[in-house]
């Protein structure tokens, strides 16, 4: 079985996790709470671009609050708490890199009970669901809450799983069987974790193919399948080529996936696939980041499939035996399609040269490189390809899809669609708003008021970066009515109704979260940052939040100052 680590104290080295035989890494985009100093929340983009390049998977977790602590266990902030959090949890996630489409679970590290989660808990997780989308909302807890959540439907599911993560704390013998993931071994210091490059883990038992790995495109609908992680040394760097084909392949024996897996995996055989499937199990031999040995010069670009027991002499109705893994093979090469942006058409007899999905006698056929022939005349492509094009389908297109949702928008301005300078993004203007996508952050609706604020600061190209979440109305019992806000790539934009819009981020934003954001003794901002000699300032309602390098301090209009306190900022 897979394993997964989670810790909090510090950045461990990724090969010595890779070393330790796991394969995925459940990572922090939590920040410390108040006078605590964790190093590994939230862990940050260069060490997320690191634990890729070890071919650990990466999953995203949020805890702030502690039971017992001055800062209390998140779930006890209901609604309002769980909004604030999921616009927090989620404006770290894509800065890390991380999808749009790849859950988030959020921790109930104590044990509550029914009654508790019915008053409070659920509530949190509705206002997480505010901002992330159900679809996009995971939970961590005992085996009871676990089950809560998936019955209330506040957390999402993934074919007969749902994103729900055990811990073996307080679930006695109960087991969840639809979990993704089981903390079986937690870190005490009365029972210690296994030691990994200095610092004790938590170890997890990895229940499903997708567990929430942000390595997925969760775009494509998945048959089931059994994923086993079995990497080995027998690959090649790609040297900066672009993938562009997909290929199956034969085996030509009657080996099982697991078998002809340890054949590929001893370099001295000289042979390798990036996956090998039989009977519903899929085995991971080389990951598609590298080359496998498969098609000689053709390995820089191509990922590779091995039907384990295949032969290319096969018929046709040898092959249609075997449908269900068709469709797996099929699944994977949409996968891998979308993931690396190439083509999902499938290339058969007749070969022609272009991206796409075919399989070695293409390479023989339309690339002129070796003499193989595999997967042989009698393989069904009619079969193949309807299953390929079940799971490619018509790819939605999202800014129609979020101005169907959105009814506030109004009349369409703009004919079809205009790109983003990037040439990533796209966009879309209405009568009260805009809509912009990004393949990063999905379509998200922007109302005028803010539009004014985030066109002041460069639209997309400028700091702000690309909308992650829809507006929320912000009640303001001392105002004319409620407020506005939304947060990006980059920070939140606030407007207060009948009022200017200001941008909240980094160091001072994260001040002014803990103090209570609008309803706190700061109350609402009232400017933008401000440099000055030492570093910046940001003006509020009640107050000003000073930052310079290595300290953050806030301070009252009264002259009366808020606890200062240096920390990292």
């Amino acid at each position: 079985m897979s394993t997964a680590v989670d810790f909090a104290a510090r950045l461990i080295d990724p090969a010595a996790i890779a070393a330790a035989g796991h394969s995925a890494v459940l990572a922090y985009v939590s920040p410390s709470r108040p006078g605590a100093n964790f190093g590994a929340k939230p862990i940050t983009a260069d060490y997320a671009r690191a634990l890729a390049a070890a071919r650990l998977d990466i999953v995203s977790i949020w805890q702030y609050g502690k039971p017992g602590d001055a800062t209390p266990s998140d779930w006890t902030t209901g609604f309002d708490g769980g909004r604030r959090m999921g616009e927090q949890a989620l404006a770290t996630h894509l800065s890390l890199g991380a999808p749009r489409q790849a859950p988030i679970f959020f921790a109930v590290d104590e044990d509550i009970t029914l009654a508790q989660w019915n008053s409070t808990a659920v509530e949190f997780f509705r206002g997480v669901n505010s901002v992330l989308d159900v679809a996009w909302t995971g939970i961590y807890g005992h085996s009871r809450v676990c089950a809560w959540a998936i019955e209330d439907g506040v957390v999402g599911s993934r074919g007969e799983f749902s994103w729900a993560w055990q811990t073996r704390a307080w679930s006695g013998t109960e087991r969840e069987p639809r979990a993704v993931l089981y903390q079986r071994v937690i870190d005490t210091p009365s029972d210690p974790g296994p030691l990994i490059d200095g610092t004790r883990v938590d170890v997890n038992d990895i229940l499903a193919p997708d567990f929430g790995q942000w390595s997925l495109d969760r775009s494509v609908s998945m048959p089931p399948f059994t994923e086993i992680d079995r990497l080995g040394p027998s690959h090649s760097p790609r040297n900066g080529a672009r993938i562009r084909n997909f290929l199956l392949h034969t085996q030509e024996g009657n080996g099982t996936a697991e078998t002809l897996a340890a054949y590929l995996n001893n370099p001295s055989n000289g042979v390798s696939y990036h996956y090998t499937l039989r009977d519903g199990v899929v085995v991971r031999v080389v990951p598609e980041e590298l080359a496998s040995w498969s098609v000689l010069s053709a390995n820089p670009f191509t990922v590779n499939l091995c039907f384990a027991g295949s032969r290319a002499a096969w018929s046709r109705a040898q092959w249609l035996a075997i449908d269900g893994d068709l469709r797996i093979a099929a699944y994977l090469a949409v996968r891998s399609a979308h993931r690396h942006s190439y083509s999902t058409q499938v290339i058969g007899p007749e070969y022609h040269v272009a991206d796409g999905i075919t399989d070695h006698q293409y390479v023989t056929k339309a690339l002129g490189i070796g003499t193989h022939t595999d997967v042989g005349p009698n393989f069904p492509w009619d079969v193949f390809a309807a299953h390929v094009g079940e799971f490619a389908g018509p790819r939605p297109n999202a800014i129609d899809a979020r101005a169907a949702a959105t009814p506030w928008l109004g009349v369409r301005r703009t004919d079809g669609e205009i790109s983003t300078p990037d040439g990533l993004g796209r966009f879309a203007e209405f009568e009260h708003g805009y809509v912009y996508w990004h393949p990063a952050t999905d379509a998200h609706a922007i109302p005028a008021p803010i539009m004014t604020k985030f066109a002041e600061l460069g639209w997309e190209a400028g700091r702000l970066g690309y909308p992650i979440a829809e507006h929320t109305e912000l009640p303001d019992p001392r105002g004319t009515g409620p407020g506005l806000a939304q947060a990006f790539q980059g920070g939140t934009i606030y407007r207060r109704a009948g009022g200017p819009a200001f941008h909240v981020h980094g160091a001072i934003g994260a001040r002014w979260a803990e103090s209570g954001f609008e309803n706190g003794e700061l109350g609402w901002p009232a400017s933008d940052e401000t440099a000055h000699a030492d570093g910046v300032y940001q003006e509020f309602e009640f107050g000003r939040i000073y930052w310079v390098p290595g300290k953050i301090v806030a301070l009252r209009h009264s002259g009366e100052p808020d606890t200062p306190f240096d920390r990292p900022a």
